[in-house]
């Protein structure tokens, strides 16, 4: 194989005979007393399983063999009790004949380049697995050269070299069409058998189109698994739509009513998907709409409530739809939940703007400082909204519009650690929902 394997010239010290017969390896490093045998041997297992991993043992297979049989005496030789320096012995000549495993390894690829690459990619392909007794038959032939190469003879590489190397391309082209288009060729191929060709030729048409374009993609470079996974994909979906298409067709359809029928199918499909999405954009829209419109109502309404109470009365403000007055100048005693005349004043000034103000919803919270447990908090904040809740509705507000709240000392506004801040805090803030006008 001239063309495929540069010859090299093979110095005296490469051609060292048959050496499948050899006990012990050209050169060793012998390993010391102390060595500990199992770790020894598990070590060189390793380093077996890599040299394995590398093609040693297609590339330099009597060296490959001579080293695992050393080692495999060595390991007897644990299981027997031998002695330690004599297991240690065989793990040294193991690895000896691995390093020259390895080297003549290095000449062989560069021999046989091309022979190497392509095994490489049929064994990337799982041909072993897809077609065990060629890949058996290839690894024989390989063989056979790589021991005439180990023992410096290119002859055999020269005469099955090309051979070797077409044969496992083109294994390694019929283990990526196995992988990926296996299902689909059976599918097509039952479809043929059952005269697919009059029942459905459109389908088929489609089918083998999809098949004989992704056959072209593993011909032209087997490796591209990106592109041929897409394809693949594409023809077993086409395969498979062949399949349905027989059956409706055996039922007593035309194929080209079966057709129409899917094309009926998939415009009332994308006219459904249309309509989703419009609906759900139109939900959006109104959502959006009913934002701005609560957004907007809120602001109006706290411009009037304002316009109406002083700054020493109420702080008013609005916030995501919704209108707080905090009631500034309604202020309990520490401890205490009753409404003082003044309060009671204030609130009749508040229900008043109420009356002319929209509202869906009124909630009275109530607040109180940190002084006390949570327990006692609560309880005093539910009574001071209640109270309020009770004047407003006494003033005139609807009953049903009006809720009331405790959050005890959970939202302070001021620092319980002064007593002006905690006055502060005990407090009421009507939360108030406009009511938007159509």
């Amino acid at each position: 194989m001239s063309s495929l394997c540069t010859k090299v010239i093979i110095s005296s010290a490469f051609v060292i005979g048959i050496i499948g017969c050899a006990s012990k390896p050209p050169s060793y490093s012998a390993l010391p007393d102390t060595s500990d045998p199992m770790i020894e041997v598990t070590q060189t297992e390793q380093l077996l399983n890599e040299a394995r991993s590398k093609q040693m043992d297609v590339l330099s297979p009597d060296n490959f063999k001579n080293a695992e049989k050393a080692l495999n005496k060595a390991k007897e030789g644990i299981a027997d009790k031998d002695k330690a320096a004599d297991i240690l012995e065989q793990v040294s000549y193991s690895r000896g004949w691995l390093q020259e495993g390895a080297t003549k390894s290095d000449i062989a690829r560069k021999s046989i380049g091309p022979i190497v690459d392509a095994r490489s990619g049929a064994l990337a392909a799982n041909a072993p697995e897809m077609y065990p007794k060629e890949w058996k038959k290839l690894e024989s032939k390989l063989e056979n050269v790589t021991s005439d190469v180990e023992k410096g003879s290119l002859k055999a590489a020269d005469k099955r070299g090309s051979d070797l190397v077409a044969s496992y391309r083109q294994l390694e082209r019929d283990s990526v069409e196995k992988r990926y288009l296996g299902s689909a060729k059976s599918t097509i191929e039952a479809a043929e058998k059952d005269k697919a060709s009059e029942k459905a030729p459109r389908s088929l048409g489609l089918a083998r189109g999809q098949y004989n374009e992704t056959m072209k993609l593993i011909a032209a470079d087997p490796r591209n698994t990106t592109g041929i996974s897409r394809s693949a994909s594409n023809a077993t979906k086409a395969s498979d739509h062949l399949a349905e298409v027989m059956v409706k067709v055996n039922a007593g359809n035309t194929e080209a009513l079966v057709l129409q029928t899917e094309k009926q199918q998939r415009q009332i499909s994308s006219l459904r998907s249309e309509t989703s999405t419009q609906s759900r954009e139109l939900t959006a829209a109104e959502k959006q709409l009913q934002a701005a419109r609560t957004t907007e109502a809120a602001a109006a309404t706290a411009t009037r409530i304002r316009s109406e109470l002083n700054a020493k009365d109420a702080e008013v403000f609005a916030q995501d739809g919704k209108v707080t007055v905090r009631l500034k100048g309604l202020n309990f005693p520490s401890g205490s939940a009753n409404l003082s005349a003044s309060n009671k004043a204030l609130l009749t000034k508040v229900e008043s703007v109420l009356e002319e103000i929209p509202t869906s919803k009124i909630e009275v919270q109530g607040h109180t400082d940190s002084t006390g447990s949570n327990d006692v908090n609560m309880r005093i904040s539910e009574k001071r909204a209640q109270a309020v809740q009770k004047q407003l509705i006494a003033n005139g507000t609807p009953a049903t519009g009006v809720d009331a709240i405790g959050l005890g000392d959970e939202k302070p506004i001021g620092s319980n650690n002064t007593a002006a801040g905690r006055a502060q805090n005990r407090r009421i803030d009507l939360v108030i929902e406009p009511k938007i006008q159509e």
